[in-house]
């Protein structure tokens, strides 16, 4: 092997760790953004990044191959015209089999995902008063807010609607359509022992997806959209719910308010809180204890403010962190909220 030689496969090899670290650092989100936008509309979120490093490193090897020829070994294009044109060719064409092979994996990869049942799906709504936030400090606050968490029986519903969902158009995201989502989907699949998400939010009939290349796709299902109504049907009956806890603006500020959230009501406690909801405690007017709640439910609920309190249930069958409801409860005047109706109760032995 000759000295040149020897130099020459040096720098190559050299060229390519170099691209090979600078794609997966300075040069990482422009590359990846160029290739997702020759993929179709579909989720973005777990595609393979291999492919961006080894793009780096192909380019910059090449490159530094056709330098290595014409500053170091100064070969005259006409004597060596066709380790030219096979070199330039292939800066053309190597990156365009990269990203041809990107597309195809990527592809396959969102089909094989979402081709299974989901692992897990948490509905969370996106309108006012489905949340009660207490105010932590001047900028920050910490509370409860409605969240939907499937069982195994609806998942596979759930994911054939998913599946067969209509595709109806696709935009940039300058022309979205959607001004407010009425929900968000948090969708987990779990395939060959790895996890995979997906994220759709719906609203004005349509369920939306932000895709790959910076677009958003926008899809039609009736068939899921009437699961959608049948969960926040079943969502509003308390008899899906077996747990409860207290919290208000005491708690939630207090040095040991976290250890004070993990105790949950006793089953008689609980109970009473069901036994509750009779027809005959609504209240059919706007009294000060509704409109207490209301305004708790729009803005945070401030720190000198200690009568307002959030009771959280928890799904049956449910982790801590999803399948929740809550009820709001006006110590005050005694007024409990509960998927907005109003009752005249007193839990004050409940919630002390």
């Amino acid at each position: 092997m000759t000295k040149v030689l020897r130099d020459k496969i040096i720098t190559l090899l050299g060229a390519g760790f170099l691209g090979y670290y600078l794609s997966i650092s300075l040069f990482h989100s422009l590359i990846r953004n160029n290739l997702v936008k020759i993929l179709p509309p579909i989720n973005d979120r777990h595609l393979p990044d291999i492919y961006v490093d080894i793009m780096g490193a192909a380019i910059l090897a090449i490159f530094a191959y056709l330098l290595f020829n014409v500053v170091l070994e100064k070969r005259s294009f006409k004597l060596y015209k066709k380790s030219y044109l096979i070199a330039i060719s292939l800066l053309i064409i190597a990156p365009l089999v990269i990203a041809g092979i990107f597309r195809v994996h990527a592809v396959s990869w969102v089909q094989k995902a979402e081709g299974t049942a989901p692992k897990e799906i948490t509905i969370r709504t996106d309108r006012e008063g489905d949340s009660l936030m207490f105010a932590d400090g001047t900028s920050s606050a910490s509370g409860v807010a409605k969240s939907i968490f499937f069982t195994e029986p609806l998942l596979d519903d759930f994911g054939k609607g998913i599946r067969e969902m209509e595709l109806k158009q696709v935009v940039s995201s300058e022309e979205q359509r959607m001004d407010s989502s009425y929900l968000t989907m948090w969708i987990r699949y779990e395939i060959d022992g790895k996890w995979y998400s997906k994220i759709l939010s719906y609203g004005q009939g349509l369920f939306e997806e932000h895709v790959a290349g910076g677009r958003i796709a926008y899809y039609a299902n009736p068939e899921l959209e009437n699961l959608l109504k049948k969960a926040f049907g079943e969502s509003a009956d308390i008899n899906n719910y077996d747990r409860a806890r207290v919290i208000n603006s005491v708690t939630i500020n207090r040095e040991n308010g976290a250890e004070e959230r993990k105790r949950f009501l006793t089953p008689e406690d609980f109970q009473i809180l069901v036994d509750s909801l009779r027809p005959e405690n609504l209240i059919h007017q706007d009294t000060e204890g509704v409109k207490r709640i209301k305004e708790a439910l729009k803005e945070w609920v401030p720190q000198e403010e200690t009568n307002i309190y959030g009771i959280e249930l928890w799904q049956k069958g449910s982790d801590e962190n999803m399948g929740q409801n809550f009820m709001v409860y006006d110590k005050r005047t005694r007024t409990l909220m509960f998927e907005c109706a109003y009752y005249q109760v007193d839990l004050d032995d409940i919630v002390a």
